[in-house]
């Protein structure tokens, strides 16, 4: 089925994406220390550590492996399954939107749209949400796959939504959160923030928790509001933007928060990692870290993947180091995934890897293909669900506890 739509060509909008997929590009590339002048002979990018020989801990199988469409390789987009417990849904950037059996990867229903979705799918009460880089919001009968309604959003959504009862939160690259009706997709409210002139590709998607929704934003500052007029109940700046230059300054909270007991964790790129106090925002404890992919959290330790390919371990309480590995420098570890008693993370050349939660010593590694993995992957009980960014998504069982 194809959904028949008129997309949006007005040239502001046409003009918006063009600079900020410039700045963008400019930015990745200045970062990564690219030089278009001289002869130097050094090297324009870090290299990725090399991966060493050790003694496995864990007992891996791969299960099934499913094409969900077109990759995205080089967009870093946060396309991540979603479940409702027996069905795993899945999106492709080329417009398809499958929905799959978790035990034997069975397809039970694709349905294909004329849109390159970006963001998605989100799962909730027998819905799908998915967004667009157009700037549309798209829900979808789960059962089905038909469309329910089809919205459009002020801009390209890089983040997936989240739904709470009858609303749906929706973060936009151009600084907007926006609450929807999950009946008919009329927006209740809308709030900005301003956007720096230089922010990397991607946002925070934004969590709900009783009476409050709460987002991050390029601007470094985590911010709640009221879920269903929309208004600012606290505001909390991570770090002052510092340096000199306005690469040194970008500070975008892009790394998903992650709510655990009474506290909501958030990390900035060249910022911090900090704990913050749920019903008010003052921060609990701060340390100083560069997040892009972002984190796990259990009952006492923060599993954090630093924007350089650090793994850190932090007391959920204080914020002091438990641990650090270093050995995926410059792999661009994905969000960790805790399972059991390890943690699991996926790179850049498609390798899975398995950490020691205790000592984060590595218990496993295992190839899923040569594509990129960007999205962390989805832990249901002792099996783990992982969509490269080649477009396919793997099955991946692995033993509740380590065995070392």
């Amino acid at each position: 089925m194809t959904a028949n739509h008129n997309k949006m060509s007005d040239s502001i909008k046409t003009s918006y994406f063009s600079s900020r997929l410039l700045k963008t590009f400019c930015l990745v590339l200045l970062i990564q220390g690219c030089s278009f002048f001289g002869g130097d002979e050094e090297e324009a990018f870090d290299q990725p550590a090399e991966l060493v020989d050790f003694t496995p801990a864990l007992d891996v199988d791969r299960e099934w492996k499913t094409s969900i469409g077109k990759g995205h390789e080089g967009l870093d987009l946060m396309l991540r399954p979603d479940t409702d417990g027996e069905t795993i849904y899945a999106a492709s950037f080329d417009g398809n939107v499958m929905a799959i059996s978790m035990q034997s990867g069975k397809k039970l229903w694709k349905e294909s749209f004329d849109v390159a979705f970006t963001a998605g799918p989100t799962y909730r009460n027998g819905i799908l949400v998915l967004g667009t880089n157009d700037g549309e919001l798209l829900a979808l009968d789960s059962m089905t796959g038909d469309t329910i309604w089809m919205s459009e959003v002020t801009s390209e959504v890089l983040a997936p939504v989240a739904i709470k009862d009858e609303s749906i939160f929706v973060r936009s690259v151009d600084g907007n959160l926006m609450s929807y009706s999950v009946n008919d997709g009329s927006v209740n409210w809308t709030s900005s923030h301003d956007v720096p002139r230089l922010s990397l590709r991607g946002t925070s998607a934004p969590v709900v928790i009783s009476n409050a929704v709460i987002c991050g934003f390029d601007d470094g500052k985590v911010t709640a509001y009221d879920l269903t007029d929309g208004s600012l109940l606290w505001e909390t700046m991570l770090t002052p933007p510092g340096g000199r230059t306005e690469i040194e300054k970008v500070s975008d909270i892009d790394a998903p928060l992650v709510i655990y007991g009474n506290e909501v964790y958030a990390g900035s790129y060249q910022g911090a990692l900090a704990a913050l106090a749920i019903e008010s925002g003052n921060i609990i404890w701060l340390t100083e870290a560069s997040l892009h992919a972002g984190m796990d959290v259990d009952d006492d330790v923060v599993f954090a993947s630093e924007a350089n390919g650090t793994i850190r371990a932090l007391s959920r309480f204080t914020g002091r180091e438990v641990w650090k590995k270093e050995t995926l420098l410059h792999r661009y570890p994905t969000a960790p995934a805790i399972i059991g008693d390890a943690i699991v993370v996926g790179d850049l050349e498609g390798y899975l890897h398995w950490l020691s939660k205790e000592d984060g010593e590595m218990l496993q590694r295992a190839s899923i293909g040569s594509d990129k993995i960007t999205s962390s992957p989805l832990v249901i009980g002792d099996s783990i669900y992982v969509q490269t960014d080649g477009g396919n998504l793997f099955s991946v069982k692995a033993p509740n506890e380590s065995s070392r």
